[in-house]
């Protein structure tokens, strides 16, 4: 024992006793240093029995310490933290102790633990916990490791940026949290969730590791993102489950941490958001957050903004996104909207929900769909100068790409102007090639509205910018965009002649137009097609690097075109463009169902109406490839007949024309049979039929019996199978686009008919079509001035 250093700690208790604390006295640390130094080289029972009543008193603050002591001190942890990442393990309890004690010394004096022989030392006892696990992180001295991690963190995030740079800590604390021990932790946790006391282990992971993980280089996190969400995913959908049922008996302490770790993994591991992996886990933690916001007693309204940003997230992975559809997850959002009809934040996050799931029949019940349109062009308004809001903006063109499907929202955004929202974000020079490239696609899609095609070419400083971003950018993605705008914005001035000039001499069998997303089943369909011998042109790489003049000379010179139907097809303004111009050209359509479930509205539907269609989910690959013949057959036997030479017998036929192939043969036992003809239907007025005011409420024999009144019967081929709300629809599109869909019923027509010579719809009776049925269509979509949702008819009475 040390007469000294005794006498000095009990001058040092009574100034504790007396709440002293604070004092300056560099005499006493000169004699615990020099006195310390002497029993560390002779004497090593008593300096470990001194140095740990040293360090007890001194880490409660009785004196401010001096440089000297404190070197003294770092000195001495960084050996045993050698000890013990060596498992060395400490030769007493004082040796445990004073750790600890030191520990919290350096709480108050956190610059010295930026030195690097300490974070070295430090490093090697994470891997050491990562390598030999529980033993590790169950031991007394866990607690002080954490606690000189977690001021590690704390100096490298005090620089004042978002996110730490990269530290010599990152890889050993990530390699410790995917350890196979934190699952424990982690259910420990969840078993302990009304307690406010966490074990050492529990600290450890949640509040040492975790906190480390959550501060990393966004980058550096990245790339390990993969390891983190496959190891802590189940843990995390877990975590929610429990806290959606249990909730109202959960600790402060608790709900911080389960908020902590939802905000730090959605901002930087983003767990819901990669594909194939725990899809299944993927959509439980999708189920627990909607549960989660039903609990408006909830107190962590950070809590709740977390759950809905997990399911926006949710929404970029297709299967998530069709598991959140089949929940009917459209009403339930606007109960939440109503729930929450003073939080800004909730309503921003459901409406970018909203735009993701709703269908076109969601968008028809909405009473104001200009208010969707308003959140994102405000939010957009707002932010779009703001520094370090890409991300954000990037969403937003996102979520308005989605939108801008709906016709009636388009037009809603043309109203609100958002196209100079739209032009700014392509070409403000500040802004990252993605925000660019998604800004183009949004005016490639509205320019589809004959309004905004006029305006944008009347811009000249634009037309000049997107030109010039066609020819000369470096970004592939951006570079395609832009030439698909100016594609869009000047096809008509060669579209006239290109269509005179048709010939029937034919390249290619099969152009195949598609979605990136659906790329999987598109190209085993193409090599099938490759195996049977047909010309096929599909482009694997999404036009990259090839001009937009290959993709229109393919649709005109191929026999046929596929369109290859699913919600990421009718969301492109690419894939759009091409359905288009195959209309516009005439071109023999063929749809493919490419997604299950899936059924085609808006301008899709309207292409595809009347037309065979091939559901590859349905019938599996190998049955839809043996009805997709049959249909081809069909197709070439009803042109055949419209020819004065029979097809099979014409020179263009026998020259480029490509049969079914020899070794074609149906995998059925039983052959597959070409659909019947449609029978000829003779069609009644009924004399005591009064049509509803409003055409959303007719059903089918109403639109009959419209069209016998209004003698239009030559629409009723293609229109008998319609009630109210699709006759709307159709309606809409012929008035957003009268001439294309003028030539696209025309096309239908000819295709449902039977007769050799069939009718057609004249110039003067759809222009009649246009004008009889405007009267049954609610004021609230023809936009007058009349409130309510009455029709004009219901005014004029």
């Amino acid at each position: 024992m040390s007469t000294l250093i005794t006498e000095h700690c009990t001058v040092l208790e009574q100034l504790k006793e007396n709440y002293e604390f604070y004092q300056n006295r560099d005499d006493i640390l000169h004699d615990f240093y020099t006195e310390l130094t002497r029993l560390q080289s002779s004497d090593a029972i008593t300096f470990r029995q001194e140095i740990n009543k040293v360090t007890a008193i001194l880490c409660t603050n009785i004196l401010n310490l001096n440089e000297l002591i404190l070197q003294y001190f770092l000195d001495y942890f960084i050996q045993l933290l050698k000890k013990w990442s060596e498992l060395t393990y400490f030769d007493d309890s004082n040796e445990v102790e004073t750790f600890d004690s030191i520990s919290i010394i350096f709480q108050r004096h956190t610059h010295r633990c930026s030195n690097e022989l300490l974070v070295k030392e430090i490093s090697q006892c994470l891997l050491t916990i990562a390598r030999i696990g529980k033993s590790m992180i169950t031991c007394q001295s866990i607690t002080a490791i954490t606690r000189v991690l977690k001021i590690c963190t704390g100096i490298w995030n005090s620089s004042g940026h978002a996110f730490m740079p990269v530290t010599p800590l990152d890889d050993s604390a990530i390699k410790c949290l995917c350890a196979p021990y934190t699952i424990e932790v982690f259910a420990q946790f969840n078993l302990s969730v009304k307690s406010d006391e966490r074990t050492p282990a529990e600290d450890f992971v949640l509040n040492g590791l975790h906190y480390h993980v959550s501060w990393m280089n966004r980058d550096a996190t990245q790339e390990r993102a993969n390891e983190l969400r496959e190891h802590l995913l189940p843990s995390i959908s877990d975590l929610l489950d429990t806290y959606a049922t249990s909730y109202k008996e959960w600790s402060q302490s608790s709900i911080n941490i389960i908020t902590t770790l939802t905000t730090s993994f959605l901002y930087s591991v983003q767990l819901t958001i990669v594909n194939d992996i725990h899809i299944d886990v993927q959509q439980h933690i999708c189920d627990s957050a909607i549960r989660i916001l039903f609990h408006t007693e909830t107190p962590s309204m950070k809590l709740k903004n977390n759950c809905l940003q997990y399911v926006y997230m949710g929404t970029s992975n297709d299967k998530i996104l069709d598991h959140l559809k089949s929940q009917q997850l459209t009403a339930t959002m606007f109960k939440i909207l109503n729930m929450y009809k003073n939080e800004a934040e909730i309503q921003f996050n459901v409406y970018r929900i909203l735009a993701a799931i709703m269908t076109e029949e969601d968008i028809k019940r909405l009473d104001d769909p200009g208010a969707i349109a308003k959140v994102f062009l405000d939010h957009l308004t707002e932010i779009k100068d703001l520094l370090g809001w890409e991300t954000r903006i990037k969403n937003l063109l996102t979520s308005l790409k989605i939108l801008l499907q709906h016709d009636q929202i388009r037009d809603e955004i043309y109203e609100q102007d958002g196209l100079p929202l739209f032009i700014y974000c392509a070409t403000l020079p500040r802004y990252d090639k993605i925000i660019h490239q998604r800004a183009l696609e949004n005016l490639l899609i509205m320019s589809f509205h004959e309004k905004v095609n006029k305006n944008l070419k009347e811009d000249t400083d634009l037309m000049a910018q997107v030109k010039s971003m066609s020819e000369d950018s470096t970004e592939p993605d951006v570079q395609r965009a832009a030439e698909g705008l100016l594609w869009m914005l000047t096809k008509d001035e060669t579209s006239k002649d290109s269509v005179d000039d048709k010939s029937s001499e034919h390249t290619y069998d099969i152009m195949i137009s598609y979605s990136h997303k659906d790329k999987d089943l598109c190209f085993r369909l193409y090599d099938r097609l490759q195996k049977d011998k047909f010309r096929v042109w599909l482009d694997r790489d999404q036009m990259h690097g090839t001009t937009l003049e290959a993709m229109s000379n393919a649709i005109e010179k191929s026999e046929f075109v596929f369109v290859c139907m699913s919600d990421s097809y009718k969301q492109s303004g690419y894939c759009k463009m091409e359905a288009y111009y195959a209309l516009e050209r005439q071109c023999c359509i063929i749809p493919l169902i490419m997604k299950a479930q899936y059924r085609p509205d808006g301008w899709l539907g309207i292409i595809v109406t009347g037309r065979m269609r091939i559901d590859l989910p349905k019938y599996g690959f190998e049955d839809a490839y043996d009805k997709l013949m049959v249909e081809i057959d069909r197709n070439r036997k009803e042109k055949a007949k419209s020819t004065i030479m029979p097809y099979h017998d014409s020179p263009s036929a026998l020259k480029l024309a490509h049969d079914l192939p020899s070794m074609f043969k149906p995998s059925h036992e039983t052959p597959v049979q070409a659909d019947k003809k449609r029978p000829k239907v003779t069609y009644e007025a009924k004399q005591d039929h009064h049509l509803p005011l409003n055409i959303e409420e007719w059903n089918k024999d109403d639109v009959h019996q419209f069209f016998i009144k209004q003698n239009l019967t030559c629409f009723l081929p293609i229109c008998e199978r319609m009630n109210g709300a699709l006759l709307l629809q159709l309606y809409q599109m012929c008035a957003t686009n009268s001439p294309v869909m003028f030539q696209s019923l025309n096309n239908q027509l000819a295709i449902v008919e039977s007769d050799s010579k069939p009718s057609t719809i004249q110039t003067m009776e759809y222009l009649q079509f246009l004008n009889d049925l405007k009267i049954f269509v609610p004021i609230t979509i023809e936009k007058t001035e009349t409130p309510g949702g009455r029709s004009a008819l219901c005014v004029i009475l």
